[in-house]
């Protein structure tokens, strides 16, 4: 995997998991720098990258995020290896275990416009 395409995945997951780190004029602001751009990973991700260093709470949460999936592709790799060897025994005669293709998501314009106006501080829940 690129490091742009692991940027925008590390970007995605900060939308999801701490909206609170993009206020509305943050979002607008991200949606119009977006908007002109050519659906081109490198250079959305470039695009990204250039905005968030001016917001100092929003690099740090993305470098963590970052760091975090380094080690987690480690481990990745290594469960894919294990699989890999279930796999190989599961296609032996007389068994049924089958391939399970992975779940690939395209990271586009569309899907960053869409997770960023989806990343609306929730209120917290009235008791």
């Amino acid at each position: 995997m690129s490091f742009y395409q692991q940027n925008l995945e590390a970007f995605l997951q900060l939308l999801q998991e701490q909206p609170q780190l993009f206020s509305e004029s943050k979002r607008q602001e991200l949606i119009a720098l977006i908007e002109p751009l050519p659906d081109d990973l490198q250079t959305l991700s470039v695009a990204i990258a250039s905005w968030y260093e001016n917001h100092d709470e929003i690099v740090a949460a993305q470098l963590e995020i970052l760091n975090n999936s380094n080690h987690d592709e480690i481990v990745d790799a290594q469960l894919e290896i294990l699989n890999n060897s279930i796999l190989e025994v599961g296609r032996a005669p007389g068994t049924n275990v089958g391939n399970v293709p992975k779940l690939n998501q395209q990271i586009n314009k569309e899907t960053l416009k869409n997770a960023i106006q989806q990343s609306v501080k929730t209120p917290p829940a009235k008791p």
